[in-house]
């Protein structure tokens, strides 16, 4: 049986760094005022207050997880 994986198109690049600490950002949060990048850790930990704040947030944290295809 040949199993495929539907492509993921990603937005944030390694390039991308966290407004707090400078790791790689794994999340976009878009506001009226500006964009605000942040790594897993510090968005889980603002989660609650960014999503009054942002009108569009893109989360690619599942980067952060192996992807495996599974039987």
């Amino acid at each position: 049986m040949n199993k495929t994986k539907e492509k993921v198109e990603y937005y944030l690049t390694a390039v991308d760094r966290c407004d707090r600490c400078q790791a790689q950002a794994y999340v976009r949060a878009t506001g009226v005022s500006g964009e605000l990048y942040f790594c897993g850790h510090h968005f889980a930990g603002m989660e609650e207050s960014l999503s009054k704040w942002a009108f569009e947030v893109i989360d690619e944290r599942e980067k952060l997880v192996e992807n495996k295809l599974v039987d």
